[in-house]
């Protein structure tokens, strides 16, 4: 394939793109755009003499170098919180993300619901010494409930105070499988773009 037309425009485009992502650590950088590089040749490659035309077309399908620094810059933060189960820093970081896209905003949304329910049995488990009468696993032919105020819950109790260990672990798997989630969506976000693209 003979990219001579694409040259010059690449060679524009990833030097800006470069100029934007100064601030990054060299290695990561360096990195992100030989990647990025191989994907723009890749797609030139299944055109067999590619234009100008044809070169614009791949290069605006990835964004301008400003959309994809920050999308870089957002998957970097969320990226290093997501290595530390806080949800408060990893809600922080996807809170950022939400500004750049509908993608972040999803990742956002996941992590809120996956949280608030950890949290949801991190607070059972606290308030079941305090309202042991209402607070726990009940079995009734309304289904199954975990608490009810200011009503006694009726139906069968199966877990008595071993509800304790099963809503603290409950909590802590979730907030994991939350954390874990966010960190696979942030890491194949970028590839999936690219294959949309």
């Amino acid at each position: 394939m003979n990219t001579g037309t694409c040259s010059p425009m690449i060679e524009n485009y990833f030097a800006q793109l470069e100029s934007k992502m100064a601030d990054l650590p060299q290695n990561q950088r360096q990195e992100f755009l030989m990647e990025l590089r191989a994907h723009v040749m890749d797609r030139l490659e299944q055109v067999a003499a590619p234009s100008e035309e044809d070169c614009r077309n791949v290069l605006n399908a990835l964004g301008t170098p400003e959309e994809i620094a920050r999308q870089y810059r957002m998957e970097l933060l969320l990226k290093r919180s997501t290595w530390r189960i806080s949800p408060i820093s990893v809600l922080r970081t996807t809170l950022r993300w939400t500004v750049a896209g509908i993608q972040g905003y999803l990742v956002f949304i996941v992590a809120m619901i996956g949280y608030v329910i950890s949290a949801c049995f991190f607070v059972t488990a606290l308030l079941k010494p305090i309202f042991p009468h209402y607070v726990g696993l009940f079995v009734n032919e309304e289904g199954v409930q975990i608490a009810r105020f200011p009503m006694q819950p009726h139906g069968h109790e199966l877990l008595g105070n071993y509800f304790i260990p099963v809503a603290i672990i409950l909590g802590y798997l979730i907030t994991l499988a939350t954390t874990l989630l966010i960190r696979f969506l942030a890491r194949h976000g970028r590839s999936l773009r690219q294959r949309l693209a």
